[in-house]
């Protein structure tokens, strides 16, 4: 009798420990971003790098990391960058093979293309930059939801600062929106989500 209770007791635990890893397995990732859903197709756009036009859709075999800013930015725009390049250097090789991050600048009276493509690499060396015209700079932030204003010049030295949302935008391989993040957001947060996407 004796040895049945226990006999019973331990199948009861293999079955709890069993139910607890199938759902551990199971269950839905944990996100830090905004996640979108359902995805929102974003379209295709076309602006210039370093080595001539790049396509959005280009990168249909990976994940894209896009954010929008200028190179003359004082914070916001290096503690992104440098943010991303953490994140992603927590992820293994496979994982990060998965991945694009594009840098577009939405000074389009300063930024060249060469000028964003070497600064987005002093980040990262696969970062890509890229800028446009005004008109291309327009369309495009109207697509993907992103607002920039380049404020009047400084009188006596000319430069002046330019207002941009500061969320970064991660597409997938079908070019859809799946997340964003807001201008802060952890590293390691980063990093989780990147791995949930990239391993599905």
């Amino acid at each position: 009798m004796k040895n049945r209770r226990v006999f019973f007791v331990a199948a009861a635990v293999i079955v709890l420990f069993a139910i607890a890893a199938f759902y551990e397995y199971t269950k839905p990732p944990t996100y830090y971003g905004a996640l979108i859903d359902p995805p929102k197709a974003m379209p295709d756009f076309t602006l210039q790098s370093a080595q001539g036009p790049v396509k959005l859709s280009d990168f249909h075999d990976k994940f894209v990391a896009l954010y929008f800013g200028y190179t003359s930015c004082p914070d916001i725009c290096p503690t992104t960058l440098a943010g991303l390049k953490t994140a992603i250097s927590q992820l293994d090789n496979k994982e990060a093979g998965k991945l694009q991050v594009i840098f577009v600048s939405v000074d389009y009276k300063r930024d060249t293309p060469e000028k964003v493509d070497g600064y987005a690499k002093l980040f990262h060396p696969d970062f890509i930059g890229l800028t446009g015209t005004q008109e291309q700079i327009d369309q495009v932030t109207q697509n993907f939801g992103i607002y920039y204003k380049l404020d009047p010049p400084d009188p006596s030295s000319g430069s002046y600062v330019v207002e941009h949302t500061a969320i970064v935008l991660l597409i997938d391989p079908q070019g859809k929106l799946v997340i964003t993040w807001p201008y802060g957001q952890a590293a390691s947060d980063i990093t989780s989500d990147l791995k949930a996407f990239t391993t599905k």
